[in-house]
């Protein structure tokens, strides 16, 4: 266990340093080029954004991984696992899948796609891999062979993919938001992975929290550079590649609820497309148009700071992940029960933020009236 933990506090720190190194430059080239975001619409920044920070996020990762292939090529090996692992070519995997996806949205972000050709390119990237996870026998446990829900194991790992990589992409709406809710949701799975010896993915998890953590440090409120589609496509599917990767019962003891625990990690961003994916649809508006009716923008139409709706969110991340780290400890019922109370949490997080829009929405038309 000692050299597991090392192993993964190594990945972490380098993809750090990394990041932390080529954030700047990746800025550097942003401005030269003029490849930046300028606001306008619904874009409240005050100026001009460079926009290569998914770059500098996708090569500290993949950096750290093709280090961590060189110096600990037998990593993984022995684990106690549900999940047949091969370190070698799950490195490689990760980091060629990683690079299609980034390139998807460095395209999106350079020619500003439309909809359907961007999730035409995704569902190619993600196809790819999820035929490659079905193939080997990686997907997620609730569908390992044998498991009565075995023959839904191809669809709907490729749904899954794609539709975590557009919740994060969607989650990208505030400054630090995205990277700071990959970056707890990759420490998570790095920790339940940790704990079931599987070290190949916990150390996968690692280099992709510390390559968010050093890419924060320039992203924070005020930002002086994003990370783009090329990195919130990219995050979304290597968080969800983890996922499937994950060992959450180690034991098989509750495999058909051992999809929960990805579930509890990654809530907000999902939570936050469920609520814009019904305001759409109830507005009438088209499922793909933008707005700004994310959970962040309506933390700050209620009083919060820009900021403040950040870290709130990054708590609820961090508090749900922590039931997360607790569900293959419980007995089945319990953790049924632990996933039903978390649920209850995020009904009332909406509901609240709704009543205070509303109740903010008031105000200012009896302050105008007045």
């Amino acid at each position: 266990m000692l050299d597991s933990i090392q192993h993964m506090l190594f990945s972490f720190a380098g993809a750090l340093v990394l990041a932390l190194l080529l954030t700047p430059l990746a800025r550097r080239a942003a401005l030269h080029t003029d490849f930046v975001d300028r606001p306008g619409n619904r874009k409240k920044h005050l100026m001009a954004t460079p926009l290569l920070g998914g770059a500098s996020i996708y090569l500290s990762f993949a950096a750290m991984i093709v280090i961590g292939l060189v110096l600990f090529p037998g990593l993984g090996e022995g684990a106690a696992a549900d999940t047949p692992l091969n370190w070698k070519t799950l490195g490689i995997m990760v980091v060629a899948g990683g690079f299609l996806m980034a390139l998807t949205g460095l395209l999106d972000d350079m020619l500003e796609l439309r909809p359907k050709t961007k999730l035409l390119l995704q569902s190619l990237a993600v196809a790819a891999v999820g035929a490659y996870f079905v193939l080997n026998g990686l997907r997620l446990s609730i569908f390992l062979e044998g498991s009565r829900l075995a023959w839904l194991a191809a669809p709907i790992t490729v749904l899954w993919l794609l539709g975590i990589t557009n919740s994060v992409n969607l989650l990208d709406h505030a400054d630090g938001l995205a990277g700071g809710i990959a970056a707890l949701a990759a420490v998570f799975f790095a920790v339940i992975n940790l704990l079931a010896r599987n070290d190949a993915v916990a150390f996968i998890c690692a280099g992709l929290a510390g390559a968010c953590v050093g890419f924060l440090v320039y992203n924070f409120n005020p930002a002086t550079i994003f990370m783009g589609d090329c990195g919130s496509n990219f995050l979304g599917f290597t968080l969800g590649v983890v996922a499937v990767l994950g060992v959450y019962t180690p034991d098989g003891s509750i495999r058909e609820i051992s999809v929960f625990s990805p579930l509890l990690i990654l809530a907000v961003p999902l939570l936050d497309t469920m609520l814009v994916v019904i305001y759409r649809i109830r507005t009438r508006a088209p499922i793909t148009s933008g707005d700004r009716n994310h959970l962040a923008h309506r933390l700050m139409r209620i009083g919060f700071s820009h900021r403040q709706a950040v870290v709130m969110l990054w708590s609820v991340g961090a508090l749900l992940g922590v039931l997360a780290l607790l569900l293959p400890t419980l007995k089945p019922y319990q953790a049924v029960l632990v996933f039903v109370h978390a649920l209850g949490f995020a009904a009332v997080v909406a509901f609240f933020i709704q009543r205070g829009e509303k109740a903010a929405g008031q105000s200012r038309g009896g302050s105008l009236g007045a």
